[in-house]
């Protein structure tokens, strides 16, 4: 029951021989509301796709719930930064959320048990008045909860977002954040934001992200250095020298990483 959540080690990520997370340690226990904030480009949607299984670390090892990312995909929920889709295409909102179902069935309709996930769902997110809906026609923040539902409908213990509310309005983001706080009492959360203001009031953890990372608790956290990380944007967060990468090739030859290239 003391194993973290997510346990992260030495991990170093490059696109194309371009280095974008170099040497990164850090751990998240289990009910913690992790707030990961940095600069565009610091690597912070690469760190939840190593998180997911997405993508595998160059080196170094990246564990979730005690094991390795593919293998324990279904008890983590992910909602994604941006969704692409056809607004055309006759889909609704209770659709959308079944979606987080599929992989649940190798072939054959949805079951009596998956519909009432997804009713359970949306009504944790205060959807279920739209569940028929054409999710087309939702609001932007209506789609984000729809979104959110479908990352729970499997029940998972880990929730991974992606900077939810980038894209919806302030009286959206302020429900959305009020769900947050709701979700948090019964998983594990880590949230990409840029407002770090808005999480703190339900935040455990804050994670800085720039091609390194540093974890602290909000208690830790002090004034005036986030500016330093992520441009003026926010002015909380204590950012230490190990965050910042001098040589980013180093990572790649350095032989003291212990772990092959694809390990995960």
């Amino acid at each position: 029951m003391n194993e973290s959540v997510i346990d992260v080690q030495d991990v170093c990520f490059s696109y194309a021989g371009q280095e974008v997370l170099h040497n990164v340690t850090f751990q998240v226990p289990a009910r913690a509301f992790v707030a990961v904030v940095g600069p565009n480009g610091g690597g912070k949607t690469t760190l939840l796709k190593l998180i997911l299984g997405e993508l595998a670390p160059r080196f170094g090892q990246v564990r979730v719930l005690g094991g390795a990312p593919q293998k324990v995909r279904r008890r983590i929920g992910y909602v994604p930064q941006a969704l692409q889709f056809d607004p055309g295409f006759p889909v609704c909102a209770r659709d959308v959320v079944l979606m987080g179902r599929v992989d649940r069935h190798c072939a054959g309709p949805y079951r009596r048990a998956d519909r009432q996930a997804a009713a359970a769902a949306l009504a944790q997110v205060g959807m279920a008045q739209c569940a028929r809906r054409p999710f087309a026609e939702l609001s932007g923040g209506e789609r984000q909860r729809v979104l959110i539902a479908q990352a729970l409908v499997s029940g998972p213990e880990l929730l991974l977002l992606d900077e939810p509310t980038a894209s919806v309005d302030p009286a959206a983001t302020r429900q959305l954040h009020t769900l947050f706080r709701e979700l948090k009492t019964d998983r594990t959360i880590v949230m990409v934001s840029h407002n770090l203001g808005a999480v703190t009031g339900h935040a455990t953890h804050v994670l800085c992200v720039n091609r390194a990372a540093e974890m602290q608790t909000l208690a830790d956290v002090t004034a005036g250095t986030v500016r330093e990380t992520a441009g003026g944007e926010i002015a909380l967060l204590q950012h230490g020298p190990e965050c910042h990468v001098i040589d980013s090739s180093a990572a790649l030859d350095a032989p003291h990483h212990g772990a092959r290239e694809g390990d995960a």
